[in-house]
């Protein structure tokens, strides 16, 4: 049976159903299962929207969801085995907390972990990992994300405190980033399962923002599409995702090589496609925009460098009805 997903403003607003809102994910978790099949060269899907919108970050969600949860040894072994001064990133029921370790107290039962700016108990913590090569000013702390009906339909929980603690940013979105990232506040929601997804707190909260005329940000802990693709950001704990302005990417080129994936939202950002060196490379191409620059610079690459693949035997994914694809690769 198709499952059936809804996109709303916020928690209280009326969710939208739409047909292309599940396929969306889904081509981004096919790419992220066929791209350790690609050597030295580069998967490249082109996708024909009549419009763009939430196009890049739905992608980008279903991306994410599809990458395996790493194996991280217990707290206890990992606090035992550090020195002082190392940076952990800590995640317990409420928090992700980027800081330093100050030492570790087993005197106490239980244990307990000070770090600089707070103290745990061992037993409360949820996921924690080493995070090396960061030059940290201060800590850092950020509401535990919550990946909602995705997370779900996906069964990331089981191995989202892992996720948070050790995560693979692996993953480029290029784009206007004021869209994409209002974009990422959409509420995302399983057909049935609207109401159960607005916590009473959190509606409450919306509400009274809203009399008071102030802007409310819905992400991290609430199911918005931000909790899944979790950008990075210079107040972030953790993240999954980088967000380019695609205005300035000459300046950022060329892109980290711990990438695997870039997401190009719009001519703006296919332009640079030849440019981009990830293992895959997924083109967002827009009906509504007269200007067809972007969609042939995308069929010349196909035609000069290109290999074509089966969308439906390949990749295993089918365009919903509105939707025009292709994919094919090149050598990097």
């Amino acid at each position: 049976m198709t499952v059936a997903f809804s996109l709303a403003e916020d928690p209280v607003a009326e969710s939208m159903p739409a047909p292309w809102i599940g396929p969306l994910i889904a081509l981004g978790a096919r790419a992220a299962r066929f791209a350790p099949k690609v050597t030295n060269r580069q998967l490249v899907v082109a996708v024909s929207l009549p419009q763009r919108d939430f196009a890049a970050t739905l992608i980008a969600a279903g991306w994410v969801m599809a990458q395996p949860a790493p194996d991280l040894p217990d707290p206890l072994e990992i606090l035992r085995a550090i020195e002082p001064g190392t940076v952990l990133r800590v995640v317990t029921e409420r928090d992700v907390i980027l800081d330093q370790f100050r030492c570790l107290d087993e005197a106490k039962t239980p244990p307990r972990l000070h770090l600089s700016s707070s103290q745990w108990q061992v037993p409360k913590i949820r996921a924690l990992q080493v995070v090396n090569g960061v030059l940290l000013d201060k800590p850092l702390r950020m509401a535990r994300p919550q990946p909602g009906a995705m997370g779900r339909l996906a069964r990331m929980t089981d191995g989202w405190d892992s996720c948070l603690a050790a995560p693979t940013t692996d993953l480029a979105i290029i784009g206007t980033r004021i869209w994409l990232h209002e974009d990422l506040d959409a509420f995302l929601s399983r057909e049935g399962e609207a109401e159960a997804e607005k916590p009473k707190e959190l509606v409450e909260d919306l509400a009274k923002a809203k009399e008071k005329g102030k802007p409310y940000k819905v992400g991290f802990g609430h199911g918005a599409l931000l909790d899944v693709v979790l950008p990075e950001s210079g107040k972030s704990a953790t993240s999954f995702t980088k967000v380019y302005s695609a205005a300035r990417l000459a300046d950022m080129l060329p892109l980290p090589s711990a990438l695997s994936a870039a997401i190009l939202d719009g001519s703006g950002a296919i332009k640079y496609v030849a440019e981009i060196e990830t293992s895959v490379v997924i083109c967002i191409l827009d009906r509504s925009v007269a200007d067809e620059t972007a969609a042939e610079m995308v069929v010349q690459l196909r035609n000069t460098r290109g290999e074509p693949l089966s969308l439906t035997e390949d990749l295993r994914w089918r365009p919903p009805a509105g939707v025009e694809a292709l994919a094919f690769t090149v050598a990097l």
